[in-house]
């Protein structure tokens, strides 16, 4: 999957490759289409949060598909 990493507060947010994480049980995957970015993931970006482990993948707004089911997931289906 493609990511865009923040590898330190203030630093440029920077495109990666990285490995299509497996869902565990009572987990899913998302395709993303879309993430938007909201005040929270700037003050990330601006370092102005504590405890931030990074490197992190900011944005929380997400719009996609479900592209894997973990096991034990019934409710939602891929698609």
């Amino acid at each position: 999957m493609h990511a865009m990493v923040l590898t330190a507060p203030g630093a440029p947010l920077r495109l990666e490759q990285r490995d299509n994480p497996v869902p565990g049980p009572g987990d899913l995957r998302v395709k993303v289409s879309a993430c938007g970015v909201c005040r929270t993931d700037l003050h990330v970006v601006d370092g102005e949060l504590p405890d931030i482990a990074y490197p992190i993948i900011p944005g929380h707004e997400v719009v996609g598909r479900v592209e894997v089911l973990g096991a034990g997931v019934t409710s939602l289906n891929v698609g």
